[in-house]
């Protein structure tokens, strides 16, 4: 997992070089008149970020920065200060929706049969309703012997539905699926999704026939 992270981060640092990162200044108007900061771009980004996301202009967060006297020598350095808090906290709030816990609890929540699989197609999580279906599907002799393993197959290639479902900004995508156990297997269709964890990306299936 770790030289995955140093992956993501590597392209991240690559991608961060081109903006550039030299200071530049910009006037702003505030209700106390007009500043000029000389901020590098990345927190010139960062502030109209900010300001979308709290629907206020970039002009009434320096003046809420100013009025909290956090370095009233360096504004300049105020501002970076809040915008680091700002975004920190936005990703610790987010990631905590975006946890492997949450995902069972959003499967539990299904009242319909669903299922998650790792990238390697390692079944990672399942609900109740999955739980019947299988029992269902698969009850009888020899069905309960220690060496009947479950078996699930994804019917597009793995990296290629997780391909469509980003470029599509993650809208379900129908395909077919099988169940195997022993000699005995199963087919249907399944609205498919990328589950809603951040350390990794993982497909939720949700059986629809």
């Amino acid at each position: 997992m770790s030289d995955q992270f140093l992956s993501v981060l590597e392209k991240l640092v690559d991608r961060a070089s081109t903006e550039g990162s030299e200071p530049f200044f910009r006037a702003v108007t505030t209700t106390e008149g007009r500043r000029a900061l000389r901020l590098e771009r990345s927190f010139w980004n960062a502030l109209e970020f900010i300001a979308k996301e709290y629907q206020v202009s970039v002009g009434e967060i320096i003046a809420c920065i100013e009025k909290a006297h956090f370095n009233d020598k360096n504004l300049a350095s105020a501002v970076r200060h809040i915008c680091v808090y700002t975004l920190a906290e936005q990703v610790s709030e987010t990631r905590g929706k975006l946890s492997d816990s949450n995902v069972q609890n959003f499967l539990n929540a299904c009242p319909s049969p669903a299922f998650v699989l790792s990238l390697s197609r390692q079944l990672k999580y399942t609900n109740q309703a999955f739980l019947k279906y299988v029992r269902t599907n698969f009850s009888g002799p020899g069905m309960q012997e220690s060496n009947a393993s479950l078996r699930l197959h994804i019917d597009t290639p793995m990296e290629e539905l997780i391909t469509r479902l980003n470029e599509n900004q993650n809208r379900p995508i129908t395909v077919g699926f099988a169940l195997g156990m022993s000699e005995r297997r199963v087919r249907g269709n399944i609205n498919a999704m990328i589950a809603p964890e951040w350390r990794q990306q993982m497909l939720l299936g949700f059986i629809v026939s």
